[in-house]
């Protein structure tokens, strides 16, 4: 929906974050990411465990361990990286897969290499990474002090709901009575812009991971998606979709005050013509295909009413006269576009604070405009 650009202060963001994890006081004595990966690519090299890759016919078969050490090798290399890999740019995410990590296991992704460690149970190599580089304590108790200094609370997807949710409560039942061990906290959930079963070095990437609602997420799933909430410097692909209303539907409802059955559509960037459904390929056609953006948004049309009554109600003439009068009234600062729409539109970071903010902003410039 709206892009962050990557500025120095979000890239010392991103270095302490990746100190954080670095100096790995978050996890207990012996078992932080780097000791975890250590020991994984020492199993990895075991007689004792046994490897099967599924899908590629050049090494399709079973393997153990201390006969096929590319699982150990890729492990291995990406402790080497570990201090890096953090707080890799995007931009730099394609040359560290294919100069390094492609060249170890060919042909082969590495959630198709399943692994069967001695006494435990079969699973796929990228899951014991991702174990291993600790995603679930990043999740749950790390990376949302760091979302929340960015100021995100929306869905980055569909900005339609807020990607919070409430964390489990642990009770234990006593003689005594239930203790309960931890209150319900808000967490974030977060999405891997790049899947973690392709790409598993990556599931503790800062600019990797990106808050969702649970319907974006579980739709999305291992799919990747050209829409993602950070951009470099030099990005021309800046505000890639926005919501437009139809010509006809703006102009019907200035002559006749009626609103039924006017709709926003997500559409591609500088078109106000939706994507047709046929389209899976552009930034709004996949979002919709893939995500179902625009089927949240059909249910929104009483939101898009308002904002049409508002227009019309708040001229530029008023507008001008609220200006005027709130210095009088001791208001500073006040952003008026804010009171009327309900929503943060100053920076483009402050539209993931609050849901619909995007639409809201999206028909309010467009009608400024007819």
């Amino acid at each position: 929906m709206r892009r962050i650009l990557i500025t120095p202060q979000i890239e010392d963001l991103a270095r302490h974050y990746a100190k954080r994890l670095e100096d790995g006081d978050d996890f207990a004595k012996g078992n932080t990411p780097k000791d975890k990966l250590k020991k994984l690519a020492s199993v990895l090299g075991k007689s004792s465990t046994k490897i099967t890759i599924l899908k590629n016919k050049a090494t399709k078969g079973h393997y153990k361990g201390a006969s096929f050490l590319a699982p150990s090798k890729y492990v291995q290399t990406i402790l080497d990286n570990y201090d890096e890999l953090n707080s890799l740019l995007p931009s730099q995410y394609d040359s560290f897969t294919g100069n390094i990590l492609k060249s170890i296991i060919v042909d082969a992704e590495p959630s198709d290499i399943k692994v069967k460690i001695r006494k435990k149970c079969e699973c796929s190599l990228s899951d014991l990474i991702v174990e291993a580089m600790g995603y679930g304590k990043v999740q749950s108790s790390i990376m949302p002090k760091y979302i929340r200094k960015l100021g995100i609370k929306t869905c980055i997807y569909c900005n339609a709901q807020f990607a919070t949710t409430a964390s489990l409560q642990t009770i234990k039942i006593l003689k005594k009575g239930a203790l309960i061990k931890n209150e319900p906290m808000a967490c974030y959930e977060l999405d891997h812009n790049k899947p973690k079963s392709k790409y598993p070095y990556l599931c503790t990437n800062f600019y990797n991971l990106q808050p969702s609602c649970s319907s974006c997420n579980r739709r999305k799933s291992d799919r990747e998606l050209h829409f993602s909430l950070y951009y470099e410097s030099g990005d021309k692909n800046i505000r890639p979709v926005h919501f437009a209303l139809q010509s006809e539907d703006i102009l019907r409802f200035r002559s006749t005050n009626n609103s039924d059955g006017i709709k926003a559509f997500l559409c591609n960037n500088s078109k106000d013509v939706p994507p047709s459904i046929a389209d899976t390929t552009s930034i709004a056609g996949e979002l919709n295909s893939k995500l179902g953006i625009q089927a949240v948004y059909n249910e929104h049309s009483d939101v898009v009413e308002e904002i049409l009554w508002k227009h019309k109600i708040y001229s530029s003439g008023l507008m001008s006269a609220l200006s005027r009068q709130l210095p009088s009234l001791g208001i500073t600062g006040f952003d008026i576009k804010r009171f009327i729409l309900g929503g943060y539109f100053t920076r483009e970071s402050d539209f993931l604070k609050s849901p619909l903010s995007v639409l809201k902003d999206d028909v309010w410039e467009q009608l400024e405009k007819k």
